[in-house]
């Protein structure tokens, strides 16, 4: 393992936005000058796919280039990074980085993420940019030893959201999702400007978000009903609930969403899938990806951009240079479908997106992207369901440590 060419690198500064969805940087949706700027002078993938709609396993895959079939991050409470898997601390260490995270969210030691870290750092949940702690982080980054490569996770756009009411206005955005990361824009200036200019940045979301009808109280009541049947009882709820998304398509924000989802972990649909990932910094030139990329190809490119050279085996692959749609695996396994039994997994790709629950029975859903973006109309066709199941990665996901992690989502409010 080495870094190409004479002396350290570049320092590289991964900020990772909890629940950041694509659209809200790609249109008007919210205010964000300073993340605009990053989009424009930087590599813009628009297409990118989390690997799963909840925190620690879209963590850990963006932070290992692998999926959980090989990580061994299954979930919220479930399974420890596995050995043998090579981290981003790991591999910048060896290459003659400090490392260093700033945590907060589920991304606790338990999770053995923590796993290479030099610095390792799980802040308090009422602790943001948003509050006092802003000056903490700046002054953490800003101490960092060079050459450093160090990750950022970011919580203040994650239900519940609070604006901060400079920002709580139309102008920053329709919801106070939109507000909040408009506000939170600012604060993310702040803190790059805090490291040397010579830094590669990352923005990435972890995952999406559903926000756009979260305080009705009909959908709340439906949803509800939806959980009850669907999640306790093991009913089929989804030809109904289509059809009242469907009814409902024109409530809420003027943004892609379900009338009856909310937050996040409990589906694969765009809305919760589509994230962000912006390259920016020393080589980098001002393009956009269009073509279709994941997130496990994050750290492959960002170990390239930096030329660290390693022999890892990813299950991604760098997307600097030029780039064919890939096929997207992705996983919904949130704290809110209560079980296993409820977890589901997806394939996107070629105009298509395939769903599958495996440990129910009921049948797979394939959507066509093209004539149904909104993945509200499943099509029959058996022949390209299953040349997109083919792309599901080898191995299980059965087994794996409950993690005593209770009191943690508890404070979180995933209890």
């Amino acid at each position: 393992m080495s870094r190409d060419g004479d002396g350290a690198g570049p320092n590289v500064l991964v900020v990772c936005v909890d629940c950041l969805r694509e659209d809200h940087l790609a249109t008007a949706a919210a205010d964000t000058p300073f993340l605009d700027s990053l989009r424009e002078r930087g590599l813009a993938a628009t297409n990118c796919f989390a690997t799963a709609t909840t925190t620690s396993p879209c963590v850990a895959s963006l932070l290992t280039g692998t999926y959980s079939e090989r990580n061994g991050v299954r979930s919220l409470d479930t399974g420890r990074l596995a050995p043998g898997v090579d981290s981003f601390s790991e591999l910048f260490g060896a290459a003659g980085y400090h490392t260093a995270a700033l945590m907060t969210g589920p991304l606790v030691g338990e999770t053995d993420i923590d796993r290479g870290f030099d610095e390792y750092r799980v802040r308090e949940p009422e602790e943001s940019l948003f509050s006092d702690w802003r000056e903490t982080a700046k002054e953490r980054l800003a101490d960092l030893p060079e050459p450093f490569a160090a990750y950022l996770h970011l919580w203040e756009i994650h239900e519940d959201v609070h604006v901060p009411p400079a920002f709580d206005d139309p102008e920053y955005g329709e919801t106070p999702y939109a507000r909040a990361l408009s506000a939170l824009d600012r604060r993310i200036e702040e803190v790059v400007a805090a490291v040397p200019d010579d830094t590669l940045l990352v923005l990435h979301g972890d995952h999406g978000e559903s926000i756009t009808n979260r305080h009705s109280p009909l959908r709340l009541g439906l949803k509800s009903l939806r959980d009850a049947l669907r999640y306790y009882g093991g009913v089929d709820t989804r030809g109904p609930v289509r059809r009242l998304n469907r009814a409902f398509a024109d409530r809420g924000a003027d943004v892609p969403d379900h009338y009856i989802e909310n937050g996040h972990g409990e589906n694969v649909f765009d809305f919760v899938s589509n994230v962000p990932f912006i390259l920016a910094g020393p080589g980098v030139e001002s393009d956009t990806i269009e073509a279709q990329v994941r997130q496990v190809d994050v750290l492959p490119t960002l170990l390239d951009a930096a030329g660290v050279d390693v022999a890892t085996d990813f299950d991604g692959e760098s997307v600097l240079g030029d780039v064919a749609d890939r096929p997207a695996y992705m996983r919904a396994c949130g704290a809110s479908l209560h079980r296993r039994k409820n977890w589901a997994r997806a394939v996107r790709y070629d105009g298509a997106k395939y769903v599958e629950y495996p440990d129910r029975d009921w049948g797979p859903e394939l959507y066509d992207l093209d004539e149904d973006p909104i993945e509200l109309a499943p099509v029959e066709d058996p022949e390209r369901a299953a040349d997109l199941r083919a792309h599901i990665p080898e191995g299980d996901l059965d087994g794996g440590e409950q993690l005593d992690v209770e009191d943690r989502l508890e404070q979180l409010g995933y209890r």
